[in-house]
Parts: C-alpha cells; sequence; structure tokens
C-alpha cells in the first residue's frame, strides 16, 4: 500500500523534493596513513555509551603525502571525507593521561593561538587548517558491515598548514 503524503503533516513539504537538490552528506572514513591538510571543523564535549568525550572533527582537505603501499584511487583518501577523534574524559585516573595526549597532539598550534593554555587552544582551533601525519588503528572488537576490524584515524605532529 502506498503512503499518503499527508500522513507525512507538515514534513511532506520539507522531503518533496528531487535527489539531485539534496546535498550528498561526506563520508566518514579513516585516512590511510600519510600527511594531510585537514580543516579542523568542530571540537566539542559529548556524551558517548554515557561516557564524557572531547570530539574533534576533521574534513580532509588535500593529501600531502600517502604512505607507498597506499593506493592514491582509494575513497578513504578522497579530500571532502571527514573523521573524526574523541578523548575520552569518564576515568578520573586517566584525565592527566588524557590532557598530556591533548598537550602533545596539539601543542603545536599554540604559536598560531598565541596561547599556551589548552583550553584557549582547543577554543580556538575549530576552523583551522592544519597539516598531520595521520595513521591507522584496527579495533578487533568493532567490525564494519563486511566483517572487518573498524579502521580509527590517529593524528599526530598537527601544526598550522601553510
Amino acid at each position: 500500500m502506498p503512503l499518503d503524503a499527508n500522513k507525512l503533516g507538515a514534513l511532506a513539504g520539507v522531503v518533496a523534493r528531487d535527489l539531485d537538490d539534496i546535498p550528498d552528506l561526506p563520508d566518514f572514513k579513516a585516512p590511510h596513513p600519510g600527511v594531510y591538510k585537514l580543516l579542523i571543523s568542530l571540537v566539542e564535549q559529548r556524551e558517548i555509551n554515557k561516557k564524557t568525550a572531547l570530539v574533534v572533527e576533521y574534513d580532509v582537505v588535500d593529501v600531502i603525502q600517502l604512505n607507498e603501499a597506499e593506493d592514491p584511487n582509494d575513497p578513504n583518501v578522497v579530500p571532502g571525507n571527514k573523521f573524526s577523534e574523541a578523548f575520552w574524559f569518564n576515568d578520573a585516573d586517566k584525565i592527566e593521561n588524557t590532557t598530556s595526549i591533548l598537550k602533545k597532539k596539539y601543542g603545536g598550534l599554540a604559536e598560531a593561538v598565541g596561547s599556551k593554555n589548552l583550553l584557549t587552544i582547543m577554543t580556538k582551533m575549530e576552523g583551522m587548517t592544519v597539516k598531520a601525519i595521520i595513521s591507522n588503528r584496527p579495533d578487533e572488537k568493532k567490525v564494519d558491515y563486511h566483517g572487518k576490524p573498524r579502521i580509527y584515524a590517529t593524528t599526530h605532529e598537527i601544526v598550522p598548514a601553510v
């Protein structure tokens, strides 16, 4: 039985659009290991599975250099893809370690934002274009739709992009 558009109420006007007129969502994929130009698109606190996390989202702006074994035509290296990193603050015993990780990861932005205060760096880095080395780590506990371990991207040596 076909859906009656009247059942959608006010939403009928929102979804009554040609698919060609609706923008595509960016893919969230872990880029392959290499050096990338990234846009830090979002920095925010989130609750994920009842745990407090600081989440940083990145947009891939450009591929500077892939590791030798990587295929430059793979869809995971396409500029425009997004990925994120989460830093956990739910375990009081590990907070000092988490802030040390943040220091190491984002300390290279201190001069560009004009402060050595981690909070100031974190609040000013959203919207910055940076250069970063990316590595991958598989999570054997989580699998994708094909039964393969889920891959997460990790950024290193983040500096302002020139």
